[in-house]
């Protein structure tokens, strides 16, 4: 090489050695923008999907929760409640504002996430929604879809499948053949089964 530079004078030779090393400088950080780019695109697909999916989650659990009334408070409730367990489990009987509180108090205690404004919208929710209920037993073979509907705190339409069911099949002589009723969520029967009478 030093041949070859023979007759090149000292600046040039300087000029080229510099041109190699800043060639190879530009290639390395083109490859590491390109290396970034690539990175940023996958992260930032990533993210949109994420989000994507965040609408349809929400939605998810608002029909698998179809049986608690909209309001503020209902999203707060799913959320918090459905970590460990479905909030139908929570609503199967009605408590007074001290009773709710009680309640909340004790699930913060096992590990509920939330901050304080949560656990108060939850609060609220539940006082409004789910009061104390009288110990009146409903007579499943009697009352009405609307009857069944609020006393029962069931969607509307399993409470008309229990009507309908009742007036296909005669009256219900268990808690087992209430069960039987297409679409009933046999859970939730389970946890309100003190407050039925045949």
């Amino acid at each position: 090489m030093i041949q070859m530079l023979r007759g090149v004078s000292v600046p040039t030779v300087v000029n080229v050695v510099a041109f190699g090393r800043c060639f190879q400088f530009t290639r390395a950080v083109f490859w590491g923008l390109i290396f970034c780019v690539a990175s940023s695109l996958s992260v930032v697909t990533a993210l949109g999907q994420q989000q994507a999916q965040q609408p349809q989650q929400k939605e998810h659990e608002q029909q698998q929760h179809a049986e608690l009334p909209a309001g503020p408070g209902k999203d707060t409730l799913i959320r918090a409640c459905s970590r460990c367990h479905s909030p139908s489990n929570v609503i199967a009987n009605g408590r007074n504002r001290e009773g709710w509180e009680e309640l909340i108090t004790k699930m913060v205690g096992l590990g509920a996430v939330g901050t304080d404004e949560d656990f108060t919208e939850i609060l609220d929710y539940l006082v409004k929604n789910f009061p104390q209920q009288s110990n009146v037993k409903i007579n499943v073979n009697k009352a009405t879809a609307k009857e069944l509907e609020t006393g029962l705190v069931l969607s509307t339409k399993e409470s008309e499948g229990i009507v309908t069911y009742r007036e296909k099949n005669g009256d219900f002589k268990s808690l087992d053949d209430l069960k039987k009723v297409p679409g009933l969520d046999a859970q939730k029967i389970d946890l309100k089964k003190n407050r039925l009478t045949f």
